[in-house]
């Protein structure tokens, strides 16, 4: 499977019509960007197209009077001046390109934000895609991120999650991350027809509504690993083996 970053994948999801709901605005980093989603959304991402684990990913937050607070892994900064606070996210940035989203008001579980990875599976490029694991990541302290080895975060069952968060519940919140994640599986199995396997992170803002944020072509199972229940990892190693 090739490399593809993820402002290729996003441009394959925005052409379903179904998915662009729940996908959040996306451009490449432009410093004119940038201070128009600042004034837009106040707080805003900014990801490496290429790359993972939430390696660096950087929040940029307007607090007014010209002053910015940027984010990046554990470390926070106020820079006051838009000329300065470029040069300074640019010392930041990883390889280009980077895009840019809004901040998803992301459900937090103890003051922590979480979202979900679905492992979305399929024995052959002719087989149908189905969902064989999910599973919650809580951000450790001080982080925007939620990757777990970086965040130095931990996992949950999804029910569990939803049901410790401040996200409403909603009988319809599963059914509807699962109908996304099958969703935008059909749509990348076709852009690229070799794919057998996505590991979907989706986060799940505070009005209980799901939202693409990543598309994994090489998931690592180590979330699954961390379980009690190891139903899923069994379960995915096992297509995984077909």
């Amino acid at each position: 499977m090739p490399n593809v970053g993820k402002w290729g994948k996003h441009k394959h999801l925005i052409k379903d019509e179904f998915l662009l709901e729940h996908l959040p605005r996306t451009q490449l980093f432009t410093p004119d960007g940038l201070w128009e989603y600042a004034e837009t959304y106040k707080s805003v991402m900014l990801k490496p197209s290429g790359g993972g684990g939430g390696a660096g990913i950087i929040q940029v937050t307007s607090k007014g009077e010209d002053r910015y607070l940027v984010h990046a892994g554990s470390s926070r900064r106020v820079v006051e001046g838009k000329d300065n606070t470029v040069q300074y996210v640019k010392s930041l940035f990883r390889p280009k390109p980077y895009l840019l989203q809004p901040r998803i008001p992301l459900g937090r579980i103890d003051g922590k934000p979480f979202d979900v990875r679905v492992m979305v599976q399929r024995a052959n490029k002719r087989s149908p895609w189905i969902i064989t694991g999910w599973v919650a990541k809580v951000a450790g302290s001080g982080y925007v991120v939620t990757n777990v080895a970086r965040s130095r975060g931990r996992v949950l069952p999804i029910r569990t999650a939803v049901q410790q968060s401040n996200v409403p519940d909603s009988i319809h919140l599963l059914p509807e991350v699962r109908k996304i994640s099958l969703a935008a599986a059909n749509c990348l199995g076709k852009a690229y027809p070799t794919l057998r396997e996505i590991g979907l992170d989706l986060g799940i803002d505070i009005h209980a509504k799901p939202w693409i944020i990543e598309a994994n072509f090489r998931p690592s199972l180590s979330l699954f690993r961390q379980l009690k229940d190891q139903t899923f990892y069994r379960r995915i190693k096992a297509m995984r083996g077909r």
